[in-house]
């Protein structure tokens, strides 16, 4: 009798980029770069994230993402990278305190904005679920007539952004993503979803920095 893996499930841990350094400091880059801090930070998540059995490390395009991204998959040799602009960084939606500054942001950034974070809703929490869970053909099932079956997650990493974190954490939740700047999020911090085979969500933990000494937990 052979032993299959019956997937039950999903964990996503959400990782913000490591502090990072921007456009008015040199080298330039508008997309912002690691600092020594940043890599330190993100050094020490891998280590945290180094004792899970990640399959898959989806990451913004944007260059901070990149290099958190890569030192963490540094750790984590199975672990496949996928860069996406999906991922990057956003104003999910105008929260319901706005800061001042917002009233700057032309209403069609917000609107594609909007509509970007969806679809990362979407594909990253329902639709890759979907597909792994799909019925198999005759062939398959006969196959696994006889064998026995062990209950598996799947784990997975998004690196990406606070704001766009922060809007995954109230999805989670079912609460509104109008409340998302109540939420905050450290460099490297890792909040972890769990996704159930009926595309239930629950929030796991909410940036958790523990992996991270106090002296470097940082904002930037």
């Amino acid at each position: 009798m052979g032993v299959v893996a019956k997937l039950m499930g999903r964990r996503i841990y959400l990782v913000r980029h490591g502090q990072a350094a921007y456009a008015n400091t040199e080298p330039k880059d508008v997309h912002g770069y690691l600092t020594d801090l940043g890599q330190q930070q993100a050094l020490l998540t891998a280590e945290r994230l180094s004792q899970l059995p990640i399959s898959k490390i989806h990451h913004s395009d944007l260059h901070r993402a990149c290099q958190t991204a890569e030192l963490i998959g540094s750790k984590l040799p199975a672990a496949v990278l996928q860069a996406s602009p999906l991922l990057r960084e956003c104003i999910p939606c105008l929260p319901v305190h706005p800061a001042a500054w917002m009233a700057e942001i032309p209403p069609e950034t917000i609107t594609e904005h909007e509509r970007r974070v969806q679809r990362v809703f979407h594909y990253y929490f329902t639709e890759p679920l979907a597909e792994s869970l799909a019925k198999p053909s005759e062939a398959e099932f006969a196959k696994t007539a006889n064998a026995e079956f062990v209950n598996t997650e799947q784990h997975e990493v998004i690196v990406c952004h606070g704001n766009l974190i922060r809007y995954l954490a109230c999805r989670a939740m079912r609460i509104s993503p109008e409340y998302w700047t109540h939420l905050d999020n450290h460099n490297c911090g890792v909040s972890e979803i769990s996704i159930k085979d009926d595309d239930q969500t629950m929030l796991i933990s909410h940036n958790d920095t523990g992996h991270l000494p106090y002296s470097i937990r940082t904002f930037v």
